[in-house]
């Protein structure tokens, strides 16, 4: 009787190893397919730019509804690395530009929300937020820095709209896209 109770423990212990190793291999394998679909990864021969969200670098305000800047703080998120994949230190430009090949795919030119009224704010890690009114840039130009040789810095971007006079039951959004230059020249387009 004794054999019979060490055999069950035994099955037991078998069915419950192999429950338990499946258990974590699928989630391993769940964890990883979403980790590699959010994650988009453009690279120059000197830096590596991840968008880590879902939009990667496309920018969307789908309502023009007026928000303080606190809760404008706490908008959507898009959040971006870069690194520097030389040794040397290397120059680069963050840009947000209007998403043209978006707005003609949704035939929404008219109904564009005008510059006049997005904010925005970038936060480098380890610094403050610095805000902006996307009329206020100059050649749309959020920021430019040198980034030390091997180090990396991830970024968060945040739009909102401000005080404005448009209807609230206005259909009024916008498309926008966010550039990493180096040199002049958009990393996702750059040839590595």
């Amino acid at each position: 009787m004794l054999t019979y109770y060490r055999k069950q423990m035994i099955k037991s212990g078998i069915i419950i190893t192999f429950i338990i190793a499946f258990a974590l291999i699928s989630t391993y394998h769940i964890y990883h397919q979403f980790k590699d679909t959010r994650n988009q990864t453009n690279n120059s021969k000197s830096l590596e730019v991840t968008f880590h969200e879902k939009a990667k670098d496309k920018v969307f305000l789908s309502k023009a509804v007026a928000v303080s800047d606190s809760v404008g703080l706490s908008s959507r998120a898009y959040t971006f690395t870069i690194r520097n994949r030389l040794n040397i230190p290397v120059s680069y430009t963050i840009k947000i530009v209007k998403d043209d090949t978006m707005i003609l795919d949704d035939d929404c030119l008219e109904r564009q929300i005008p510059l006049t009224f997005i904010k925005g704010a970038i936060h480098r890690e380890y610094s403050e937020n610095k805000m902006f009114m996307l009329t206020d840039l100059k050649d749309n130009r959020i920021e430019s820095r040198k980034l030390k040789g091997g180090s990396s810095v991830t970024y968060t971007v945040r739009f909102w709209t401000t005080n404005h006079t448009l209807p609230l039951d206005s259909d009024m959004h916008f498309h926008g896209k966010i550039l990493v230059l180096e040199n002049g020249v958009d990393i996702a387009t750059a040839i590595s």
